[in-house]
């Protein structure tokens, strides 16, 4: 729910127009959270998985059957009741400074409050010499409202310095109309990300989330999969608030939680453009332009307690590894010298903070023609370039492969496309011309028909291969392989064979007889090395390898597509109408090739198995009034 009060004013004053105005709202924003609250298996991808792709069997489709998972996660249910305000001031004026030019002028500030639990509800973590006072027995580094160092019942320090300057120009060059110069630049800060509410998430003590990486031992000695929890010799802390354990802690004492940074600051963008538009013929205009944004303090979701390398390094030199109790905040007992450790107080920790950015920039030319018959074309092409750490918060790619260095992450972004060329078209039929003069019969029939045609081609959008070997000790499952090869990439829609020795990146079983794996390949898979048999990247000394290929370094298959839609309008009486239309999505039934599995040790890795979605035809018939 929201409260919202705003007022506008503008003041004409000579060659000046002024406009202020103050938007302020007050957000209840109160639901039920139910986030994996049944639990969730994960098959393959295990940090401690013996077999390659983090399995027990090999094949992660083979511990399914054989119900051997390597993680078992489940969050408590909670009641938000999330309370934050907006505050919103602008003023601008827009200068007449010639009859041919034009200047806008502004500033804006914006502040949005910290968000608050009513309950006060909320995690927060704090790093290294915290200990929470409001629970004594929470973990180091751990505090809650109304703990001494907090700055509030957020557990965030408020952003106040949110000034969004803009300016803007439009300059008619010639003074008759046909060719104008456009400009402008100002900064724009975004909301809270809804991935912020994570922190009120039912986390421990008001709730608990568990996050289970499960061993051979507890999978081969215990039924893992009907008890995760016995299998691993702990207690069952669900149902949480109903067996009166609110406030209580169990071991680990948080094993997983969503924070956000004490510092967290409003992300915003600087956009920028500038372009011109032309009148080539009364009824023909093009424009060009060039289009900017840097987007500033974006959100990222790296994880906080990461295994350190020394402390593994250490654990490698007595014969045994154990990541999770190489975690600066995971209370181990003798994490160096105890393979048979575990975590006492802090997992795994996802911390919402403002360290990403983002470079874009697009030229964008737009031509647009229009004809007396009722028919018009547009057609506008975009070349575009884009730059980010990571692509968002459910992107796999939302936390970083090196918890210590972000920077390593830095590539196209997920959603980049360098070519895009939208063509569209629109005509009012005139088949009604022959019957103008006929009957009301003839003409309504003839009438208020119209075709509709939207063409899309498109470059294919950046993806990322992953090794799933865990050669980077981080658990993370992020890293990528060794490049060994000439990247190629070939045509999915007929089968390519490779030697299965080779291509160690794929989990397929390869012929007996030849020796090949074969399937619709989109790049050559034995150009990558998941084994780290070849690793050059890894420095003497070194203890792991994120691999050297880099993010985002494949590009998918593209798009093109035609959607074309049928328009009949029948005048019923003066102020009613009926509309039919039958419209066809991707009308010629193309197949559009989703990315290729790059999941390193999957039976399909490098091949296409996914589509966009096929022909699909609606009709629809509304009635205006």
């Amino acid at each position: 729910m929201t409260y919202q009060v705003q007022d506008h004013i503008t003041i004409p004053h000579g060659r000046h127009e002024w406009k202020f105005g103050v938007d302020v709202r007050r957000i209840q924003n109160n639901f039920l959270f139910d986030f994996f609250n049944n639990g969730s298996f994960t098959f393959g991808g295990a940090s401690n998985g013996p077999l390659p792709g983090g399995t027990f069997t090999g094949d992660a489709a083979a511990d399914f059957v054989g119900g051997f998972p390597g993680n078992f996660f489940q969050f408590s249910s909670a009641l938000y009741n999330i309370r934050s305000t907006s505050q919103y001031y602008y003023a601008q004026d827009t200068i007449k400074i010639r009859p041919r030019l034009t200047v806008n002028l502004g500033v804006r500030y914006e502040y949005n409050s910290p968000q608050y639990d009513t309950h006060n509800n909320i995690i927060g973590f704090f790093g290294a010499g915290a200990q929470s006072t409001v629970f004594p027995s929470a973990p180091p580094g751990v505090l809650y409202p109304g703990d001494p160092g907090t700055p509030n019942r957020a557990l965030v320090f408020a952003d106040r310095n949110n000034w969004a300057p803009r300016v803007g120009f439009a300059w008619d060059i010639f003074g008759n109309s046909k060719l104008v110069m456009r400009g402008g630049f100002g900064i724009f800060y975004d909301i809270e990300d809804g991935a912020l509410n994570l922190q009120f998430g039912g986390q421990p003590p008001f709730g608990d989330v568990s996050n289970l990486n499960l061993s051979p031992s507890d999978v081969t000695n215990g039924n893992a999969f009907a008890d995760p929890f016995g299998a691993q010799g702990i207690t069952n802390p669900f149902p949480f608030a109903s067996q009166g354990r609110v406030g209580q802690f169990f071991v680990p004492k948080i094993s997983f939680a969503f924070v956000t940074d004490p510092h967290f600051r409003t992300p915003y963008s600087e956009n920028f453009n500038y372009g011109f538009q032309y009148q080539l013929t009364k009824d023909t205009a093009i424009e060009a332009v060039y289009v900017g944004s840097l987007g500033r303090k974006l959100i990222s979701t790296p994880e906080t307690n990461a295994p350190q390398p020394a402390v593994e390094e250490a654990q490698l030199a007595n014969g045994f590894l154990n990541e999770d109790c190489a975690r600066p905040f995971a209370g181990c007992i003798n994490p160096t010298t105890d393979p048979n450790a575990s975590v006492q107080d802090l997992g795994l920790i996802l911390t919402n903070n403002s360290a990403g950015l983002s470079d874009s920039h697009q030229l964008q030319i737009t031509v647009d023609k229009r004809y007396r018959t009722g028919l018009s074309f547009r057609a506008a092409y975009t070349l575009a370039k884009t730059i980010d750490l990571s692509s968002g918060f459910r992107a796999r790619s939302g936390g970083y492969t090196d918890p210590f260095n972000p920077r390593l992450d830095r590539a196209l972004a997920d959603f980049d496309a360098t070519h895009r060329l939208v063509i569209s078209a629109s005509w009012e039929l005139p088949i009604d011309r022959p019957f103008r003069n006929s009957n009301a019969f003839a003409r309504r029939a003839t009438q208020g028909w119209q075709v509709n045609v939207i063409s899309t081609f498109q470059s294919g959008q950046p993806f990322t291969i992953f090794s799933n070997n865990d050669n980077s000790l981080q658990g993370n499952f992020l890293d990528r392989p060794n490049l060994i090869g000439k990247i190629r990439t070939m045509n999915a829609r007929q089968v390519s064979s490779f030697s299965g020795a080779a291509a160690n990146c794929s989990g397929a079983t390869p012929d007996p007889v030849s020796g090949n794996i074969s399937g619709n390949f989109y790049f050559d898979p034995t150009a990558f090395d998941c084994q780290f048999n070849n690793d050059l990247h890894l420095a003497p000394g070194s203890l792991a390898s994120f691999g050297d290929l880099g993010r985002n370094t494949l590009r998918g298959p593209g798009i093109n597509n035609w959607d074309i839609s049928f328009l009949k309008k029948t005048k019923i009486t003066e102020s009613k109408v009926l509309e039919f239309r039958a419209e066809m999505f991707n009308a010629f039934n193309h197949a559009q090739f989703l990315n290729p599995d790059a999941s390193g040790f999957s039976s399909t890795f490098g091949q296409i198995s996914q589509t966009r979605g096929p022909r699909l035809v609606q009709f629809a018939l509304k009635l205006y009034y």
